[in-house]
């Protein structure tokens, strides 16, 4: 299971800075840069077709930018200041 973490350390360590980033580019990083598992790829929740290292992608970015450290333009995009 990927822990949030290793999912900060890549967007931190491969997000531009100063550009706008759709959250599917942020997935695509993550998948590229990170050994998902099979728990990863488990549900987020019963009835749900998203795996859970998505909602953890969303879960860093939440937390990420509730201390600025990225920013969020109200829709789909993100960046690192």
């Amino acid at each position: 299971m990927t822990h949030l973490p290793e999912i900060w350390a890549v967007l931190k360590g491969h997000l531009r800075r100063g550009t706008w980033v759709h959250i599917t580019q942020i997935y695509d990083l993550v998948e590229r840069h990170i050994k998902l598992d099979d728990d990863d790829y488990e549900p987020q929740c019963p009835g749900s077709s998203i795996p859970k290292w998505k909602r953890n992608a969303r879960n860093v970015l939440q937390y990420r930018k509730s201390r600025r450290e990225i920013l969020w333009d109200g829709a789909e995009k993100y960046m690192m200041p």
